[in-house]
């Protein structure tokens, strides 16, 4: 007798919890879509070979008081079709981070944020901006668009993008009292698929903290 089996698809680095250092520096990048002022030193590692995936993009990440630093290095042509009205239904990225890094939550609080960028495309501005994280038992106050400094820039063959959240965004950022953060991303793109950290649908990762990785602030 046949006997029919539900498979979600789980990826294997969702089973773990990982902890990467996120290097300090002194001196901030230059948000302009170049990325000639981050090297290997601000990389994240890969996980996506846990489950026989490729990625088609590197993350770099970095922090100091002003806030924290993100780029990305899209290595292959992309689609990017962009839906500015519904910034989460589109390509693009999207950043979570709770700077209190609560590991057994599995639901956010004022210190958990969500935000989003959208890549320029066609002469279109590159847009970055935040929306409230999904049954959150508390929220802080969504930062306003200009608040966040992004910028992209198109390759041969991809596109690189940078963003600075600075510290007036990221409710309870103090690396002295706290040098962990939690921390996932998620690249979407039509045409060359999603590319996550620690977990994706159909788990909840957009909303449970307990799903995402830590950023530990090194100096």
């Amino acid at each position: 007798m046949e006997r029919n089996h539900l498979s979600l698809d789980i990826p294997i680095r969702s089973f773990f919890r990982f902890a990467v250092d996120c290097p300090h520096r002194e001196t901030a990048p230059v948000i302009d879509g170049a990325l000639s002022d981050w090297n290997e030193a601000y990389r994240i590692p890969n996980l996506a070979a846990l489950d026989g995936q490729e990625e088609f993009a590197e993350f770099f990440a970095s922090w100091n008081v002003d806030g924290l630093y993100f780029a990305v290095d899209v290595k292959k042509a992309p689609a990017l079709e962009i839906q500015p009205d519904r910034p989460l239904r589109g390509d693009g990225l999207q950043i979570w981070v709770d700077t209190r890094d609560v590991r057994d939550a599995h639901r956010g609080s004022r210190y958990c944020h969500h935000f989003y960028v959208l890549p320029g495309k066609g002469g279109k501005k590159t847009v970055g901006g935040q929306v409230r994280l999904r049954r959150a038992r508390a929220h802080s106050k969504l930062c306003q668009p200009e608040e966040l400094q992004v910028a992209c820039r198109s390759k041969r063959n991809g596109y690189s993008l940078e963003v600075h959240l600075p510290t007036s965004v990221l409710t309870g950022f103090d690396p002295e009292e706290n040098n962990r953060l939690g921390f996932t991303y998620i690249l979407r793109d039509r045409k060359l698929g999603r590319q996550y950290w620690t977990a994706d649908e159909p788990l909840p990762v957009s909303y449970d903290p307990s799903l995402w990785g830590t950023l530990v602030l090194s100096q």
